[in-house]
């Protein structure tokens, strides 16, 4: 006997409710004489959306959900069949409660641990400046100051390429799926919108409060450094960044700079060399322009905390950090295969034939080119493709050093969770293997090239790794 099928009365009410729009709507563009196929996505996928729904939108708090106009006009898009426009509105509701979020917290310390480029962090003041800054610096800035947890930057910055690439603004939306869309809005539901920052973002939200408002003395330091020794990496790097922009600004009084004295040295301390010749190169920007009182009191901090070591050598440095700069930003903005091209013709010329990179941006210059070359899951750019090329044949055993530890890096690791990331990744640890006789540089080449594609994000966290990194 064949057994009877069950229906769903929801299934009916759903199918006939659809079916109805979609018709009419169909017709309507026949009637206008425009194109009526392709343009909603089927059905199907449509249901598998609307019959999770609920679940998803009642992890959010009543409040915060009365508020949540974006989630509405997400749901309106699903029901429609426009999933490129709904993906639209799921990030617009991620980003207008990441920015409600960063509003909470010490702005400055925010800006601060965002914007590396002191001309454009004097913009950046208020609450309403927030909109200014991109997204891709919005969650960078966030996973920088506790706001997003590593696994939340994570797939934060996937949603911010799909939204990128397969939305409104690039006609491919039936490549979207209805469990592709339900699960993004549950991600940014559980990782933003209903999620609480973490307690170091909270507790260095109050740190600086106190520093600004109270006179700290000697028996306050002692709690004080030993809770910044307990910071992760990422938040001990952005709170000097902090300090340090504070105790640069003319405007602040004597007693907040005598306090950031107090905790100075700790937070250099711990805090990683890259970030270490980031002052210092600030130290140059700020003689380069004149900025005196700025420049005094800059010199006066790297006096203080005995960092002289990290100071440049000359204004080249400055130049050739700005092309940097602005080819990573060219990389991770929007239109990037676009608008690369200039800025990576520009930073190839400062490239000398011997390939010799001032240590100080060595990191940076090769996690940039690096991350350019291998693209961001949707391809690279052509027009740049060959610059990036000359630029990699330069690398010697000091660049190489630095593309093997690149999945230490939190922003390049989330990169090789695409295939065409993690074979070309893997294809360049076997060029370079070719060209080097360093016995730990090969080890470490060889280690990349044998560990398994879904294994490659992850490599850094690995007993082999850390040893080969550490001897």
């Amino acid at each position: 006997m064949k057994k009877k099928e069950i229906i769903n009365p929801e299934d009916i009410h759903i199918d006939k409710s659809v079916v109805q729009y979609e018709n009419g709507l169909k017709n309507y563009l026949v009637t206008l004489g425009l194109p009526q196929e392709k343009v909603l996505v089927p059905i199907d996928e449509r249901k598998k959306v609307i019959l999770n729904l609920e679940s998803v939108i009642n992890q959010l708090d009543p409040l915060i959900k009365g508020k949540s106009i974006y989630l509405s006009k997400f749901v309106a898009a699903v029901g429609a069949g426009l999933f490129d426009a709904a993906l639209n509105f799921v990030w617009d509701e991620t980003v207008k409660a990441l920015r409600k979020k960063v509003a909470l917290f010490d702005l400055d310390y925010f800006y601060s641990s965002t914007i590396t480029d002191q001309n454009r962090l004097k913009k950046f003041k208020n609450r309403d400046d927030l909109k200014n800054l991109d997204d891709w610096e919005l969650i960078k800035g966030c996973l920088y100051t506790g706001i997003l947890s590593d696994l939340g930057y994570k797939h934060l910055d996937y949603i911010r390429d799909m939204r990128n690439w397969a939305s409104a603004a690039h006609p491919n939306q039936n490549e979207l799926t209805g469990l592709q869309l339900i699960s993004w809005l549950e991600t940014c539901i559980k990782e933003v919108i209903a999620k609480e920052p973490s307690m170091s973002a909270i507790e260095i939200k109050r740190l600086l409060n106190n520093i600004r408002t109270h006179q700290l003395d000697t028996t306050d330091v002692d709690p004080i450094v030993e809770e910044l020794s307990l910071l992760p990496e990422d938040l001990a790097v952005s709170f000097l960044r902090t300090i340090f922009g504070m105790y640069t600004d003319p405007n602040i009084s004597v007693t907040i700079r005598n306090n950031l004295k107090l905790i100075a040295k700790q937070s250099w301390k711990i805090s990683t060399d890259d970030v270490k010749y980031e002052i210092g190169i600030k130290y140059k920007t700020f003689s380069a322009n004149a900025e005196i009182q700025c420049r005094d009191y800059a010199r006066e901090f790297i006096d203080f905390v005995e960092g002289l070591v990290y100071l440049p050598s000359d204004t080249f440095q400055l130049e050739f950090d700005q092309a940097v700069q602005n080819l990573y930003e060219a990389h991770t903005g929007f239109d990037n295969f676009y608008t690369e091209p200039a800025h990576a013709r520009l930073l190839n010329k400062y490239i000398p034939s011997s390939g010799a990179i001032p240590k100080e941006l060595r990191a940076k210059y090769v996690k940039t080119v690096i991350m350019c070359f291998i693209g961001n899951g949707h391809g690279v750019s052509n027009l740049a493709y060959t610059y990036y090329e000359e630029m990699i044949n330069k690398f010697q055993d000091k660049e190489i050093v630095k593309f093997c530890i690149l999945p230490k890096d939190r922003e390049f690791a989330s990169r090789l969770q695409f295939t065409e990331c993690k074979t070309c990744y893997k294809e360049l640890a076997l060029n370079f293997r070719k060209v080097t006789t360093n016995a730990r540089i090969i080890t470490l080449l060889e280690l990349i090239e044998k560990t398994k594609n879904e294994q490659l994000q992850n490599i850094a966290t690995t007993v082999a790794f850390k040893s080969i990194v550490t001897k």
